[in-house]
């Protein structure tokens, strides 16, 4: 294998990222992350063309980008000014990468930023896929979607998410026969992410199904809002809006007997695999980005809080035999494939781009 050198952008927490590059290392491809060279964001974008050529100048012949807010300057979020020069400034660092003669690969995880990045973010997805010599996508639905609202890209690969999990929570035992039902939405907590509806749909079981809400909640207004709807839930309701750490993964996921997962809007989602491996039963709604998962594990709702309520009531009612049964295919299914494979592939295409 003629030797591959990656820059990879940005550095983020999601497990993704190295749960795929660990074993792309072990096939000897050379990764790195860029964009840090300083503690300054503003000025480590500045100084990325610099780092790019140096880059090139070693060698590295792939720039592999993730998620765009890397790109975007201090101050986008509050200046139309701002968000505008950023959009620009990643325009020209494309560019320049491929002036460099380094090939871009955009893994598409969301077709658009679930939150603004620049101040045209359809704009500058269609020029990162001008840009790119390949895209990624997760599922053929995510790539017929993003081929719909952005355009074709001139190569494209359909590379699956690999097992996604924590330590423990394979080891978990089924859920047990309770007196009241427990469902848990666990991950970081965003508008799209439908949190709000739960919260109201969970009226329509109040007294039959107790709900927990953990995970990181940056939005001060949507803190807010959830802490309301809470409060007026009483303790059919626990709300815990931090940081949870894995540590602590095990006892949580212990003490539900499913996971929920009412996203309003995603192209791919590592958090509900991460929630599907505890063998819990997955809620989710009926979106072309849970296709994938088949029904054996999940009750699949109508978007929208009339049919989450109506799942929630499944859920209350289930017989244990069933939730269970439908607990152990849910970890089946959220463990298939292999990390090891999914770098065979990504490999293979990067190879093709570099050839």
């Amino acid at each position: 294998m003629t030797l591959i050198k990656v820059v990879a952008m940005p550095r983020d927490p999601n497990p993704y990222q190295e749960l795929l590059y660990a074993p792309l290392r072990r096939a000897g491809v050379i990764v790195r992350y860029a964009g840090q060279l300083t503690p300054s964001r503003s000025l480590n974008l500045l100084l990325l063309p610099l780092e790019l050529a140096c880059c090139r100048l070693r060698r590295y012949r792939v720039l592999h980008v993730h998620w765009t807010y890397c790109f975007r300057f201090t101050g986008a979020a509050g200046s139309p000014a701002i968000a505008r020069a950023s959009r620009g400034w990643f325009g020209l660092v494309l560019w320049v990468a491929t002036k460099l003669g380094i090939r871009v690969a955009w893994t598409a995880h969301n077709v658009l930023p679930h939150d603004p990045v620049f101040d045209d973010d359809l704009a500058a997805r269609r020029t990162l896929i001008a840009a790119s010599d390949l895209v990624i996508a997760h599922s053929r639905s995510a790539l017929q979607t993003l081929e719909r609202v952005v355009g074709t890209p001139r190569r494209s690969r359909i590379i699956p998410l690999g097992p996604v999990t924590a330590d423990g929570l394979l080891r978990l035992p089924p859920p047990q026969p309770s007196a009241t039902r427990t469902v848990l939405f666990f991950g970081q907590i965003a508008a799209y992410k439908g949190v709000e509806d739960l919260l109201d749909a969970s009226g329509a079981v109040r007294g039959k199904l107790r709900l927990i809400v953990a995970g990181r909640c940056s939005d001060p207004g949507l803190r807010d809002r959830l802490r309301a709807l809470a409060a007026a839930a009483g303790s059919d309701v626990a709300l815990s809006l931090g940081h949870v750490p894995d540590a602590d993964l095990p006892a949580l996921f212990n003490g539900a007997d499913a996971v929920v997962y009412p996203f309003r809007a995603v192209t791919t989602s590592s958090s509900v695999i991460l929630g599907l491996s505890s063998g819990r039963l997955g809620i989710v709604p009926d979106l072309p980005a849970f296709d994938d998962l088949g029904d054996e594990g999940v009750i699949r709702y109508p978007a929208g809080q009339a049919g989450l309520a109506r799942s929630l009531m499944e859920l209350a009612v289930m017989p244990i035999a069933e939730l269970q049964a439908k607990g152990a295919a849910a970890r089946t299914l959220a463990t298939r494939g292999s990390w090891e494979d999914i770098a065979k592939q990504t490999v293979d295409a990067f190879q093709e781009i570099t050839a």
